[in-house]
């Protein structure tokens, strides 16, 4: 994992794009089998019999995914300050997702250099997932 610097970094630049392949059991296990929230997480049949087509990917394991994809982007001395997120629509196990995103703001904020990332989740080219990140990063001098 290389480390980003401040100095480095420039509104626009455009963080490589990563795919992730949720499988049935990493979107069922990451809840549990045992999910009584909404059956369709812990259930391929029963995502099935709700009109989604299989399994749901859990929100929650989409933005852990986000937060790795740009904590890694930005290198091992850095740290994820924040994340916001709306989601656009659920993304079934078994389909592969990509995270994509850009430098879209970069600031000095109390001392502390802040980068800001705009991420997406796409599924099929479409957002399914978008989100703010920010991140402390180092400076080189």
């Amino acid at each position: 994992m290389t480390q980003r610097y401040f100095e480095d970094i420039n509104i626009d630049d455009e963080l490589e794009p990563l795919e992730r392949l949720p499988s049935e059991d990493t979107a069922i296990d990451f809840f549990g089998r045992g999910n009584p929230t909404n059956p369709a997480f812990a259930d391929a049949a029963a995502g099935r019999q709700q009109g989604f087509g299989g399994a749901l990917v859990p929100g929650l394991l989409k933005i852990s995914w986000m937060t790795e994809y740009a904590g890694r982007w930005a290198g091992p001395e850095s740290r994820v300050k924040s994340i916001r997120v709306a989601f656009r629509r659920p993304d079934l196990a078994g389909k592969p997702l990509v995270l994509a995103g850009r430098v879209v703001d970069k600031r000095e904020e109390d001392g502390k250099k802040v980068v800001e990332l705009e991420v997406a989740t796409l599924a099929g080219g479409e957002p399914s997932v978008r989100g703010n990140i920010q991140v402390e990063v180092p400076s080189r001098g």
